[in-house]
């Protein structure tokens, strides 16, 4: 294999890697698009309405523990879902976690939280915790994953609110006990993935042979086979975790039972299972995609940059420079857009940008009327690097324009002096300009893209 082979070979194994990361993230910029979905009517309020995925809450506080536990019961026994803190009522109005309520929700122990899923409830509930800044204000989300050892039921009493032997289900934006049919298609998947588990034990079994199989209890901790038996003490039975070959992990992993000769205990490795730490993030929007461009910033998740577009009002927007960061070529970029799911034009705009390879580059007029005779003028101060700021109206429009007349070598030269110009009057005008200067404004940045990184590169 030639060293471009293996490169290319690297460079894709890369990308489907990064790729699988940000679809298993319940809190990738694409899934919280959908939590927070705004009214661009009002702008303060979610059109996302509460379902079986979703509940939100006003505040945050421990006193409502006990109806944040049933909630998270009720997503773990259905598919996983996200309690949201900082929601009004209904309407849905954006209000985030403020004082007493954002340090609460910040001050979250981890342990204590742990604690409380396992002192009312088995099997485990799996969470995790995160912060989101958008339009200013700051959000908790809770997300519960779906158990995969149906069904979660209550083991302890409350005063109103927790039955003992409750089993809670998530109907339509309500946590109630669970109804027969809901019952009965858990426990009828519960028995078929038993079934399903003993097909591959016994497929185990015939591959190692009878005669040198052994058996763990991991009740009582006693290991059984042909030459005898052995126990592991009781006590480490709920830490004991098996490794798949490949994938062991510091951090994710729990304490590890090792035999060397003799049988040894590998102990005093403390369980950092639940270290968890809350995850803060900026929503991306309109503006961040066109400014991190500009800015030429190295974000964190580029691909999620690529993937706002798709749920955005244009599809006119940088995405060459995103690809780069994310080091994805044009086909692989094609097969992430097209994997988003999106109501919006914007989607269909990018790929068809992305498809047919045509670019906003503008060819250079020919004629001596007055509009082309102040392209080609604004053409020659771009490159001398002497425009005047102040521009505006029909005369930023022209200048604009002659961006795009700029061939790719000429906008490399001058690149931080076009992408200053862009900056700011994207600034200063685009929120309060006619469509025809917002939608120069925009072509041209593509423009700017496109020359800089989408050029063949």
């Amino acid at each position: 294999m030639t060293k471009r082979n293996i490169k290319e070979k690297n460079k894709k194994k890369a990308t489907d890697e990064n790729s699988a990361n940000f679809a298993n993230n319940p809190f990738s910029q694409e899934k919280l698009n959908e939590i927070f979905k705004i009214s661009s009517a009002t702008g303060d309020r979610l059109i996302s309405r509460e379902s079986s995925l979703i509940e939100f809450k006003q505040s945050f506080g421990w006193n409502s523990l006990f109806k944040y536990l049933k909630t998270c019961s009720a997503f773990a026994n259905t598919k996983g879902g996200y309690l949201v803190f900082g929601i009004g009522k209904k309407p849905h109005t954006l209000l985030g976690l403020s004082g007493d309520n954002l340090q609460a929700f910040e001050n979250i122990d981890p342990e204590r939280l742990s604690g409380n899923f396992n002192n009312y409830f088995s099997p485990e509930i799996h969470w995790d915790i995160h912060e989101y800044e958008i339009n200013g204000k700051i959000y908790g989300l809770l997300y519960i994953s779906e158990c995969k050892n149906k069904p979660v039921i209550c083991k302890k009493e409350t005063d109103t609110i927790l039955r003992e032997g409750d089993i809670y289900y998530r109907y339509r934006g309500r946590s109630e006990r669970i109804k027969y049919p809901e019952l009965r298609d858990i426990l009828e998947e519960k028995r078929k993935n038993e079934q399903e588990l003993w097909m591959e034990h016994i497929a185990r079994i015939l591959k190692i042979g009878v005669t040198e199989t052994g058996i763990i209890d991991l009740k009582t901790g006693q290991v059984s086979g042909k030459s005898g038996s052995f126990f592991i003490d009781e006590s480490l039975l709920s830490q004991l975790s098996f490794i798949k070959e490949g994938e062991f992990s510091e951090v994710k992993g729990k304490p590890a039972l090792k035999v060397i000769g003799n049988v040894q205990v590998i102990q005093g490795v403390p369980s950092p299972i639940n270290v968890k730490k809350i995850v803060k993030t900026k929503g991306i929007r309109f503006s961040d995609i066109i400014l991190a461009f500009l800015d030429l910033d190295h974000v964190v998740e580029p691909l999620e940059y690529i993937k706002q577009i798709c749920f955005e009002s244009t599809g006119f927007l940088p995405v060459y420079y995103f690809m780069k960061l994310f080091k994805i070529d044009k086909g692989n970029a094609i097969a992430e857009i097209s994997g988003v799911v999106s109501r919006s034009q914007a989607r269909i705009k990018l790929l068809e940008r992305l498809k047919s390879g045509h670019f906003q580059a503008l060819n250079m007029p020919s004629g001596d009327t007055e509009s082309i005779k102040k392209k080609k003028k604004y053409r020659i101060q771009l490159i001398e690097g002497n425009i005047e700021l102040s521009i505006e109206n029909k005369e930023l429009e022209y200048c604009l324009q002659a961006i795009r007349m700029l061939k790719p070598n000429e906008v490399e030269t001058r690149s931080n002096y076009i992408r200053s110009l862009l900056k700011e009057w994207f600034n200063k005008y685009y929120s309060s300009s006619s469509q025809t200067i917002a939608d120069n404004l925009r072509r041209s940045i593509c423009w700017v893209d496109e020359a800089l990184y989408g050029q063949g590169k």
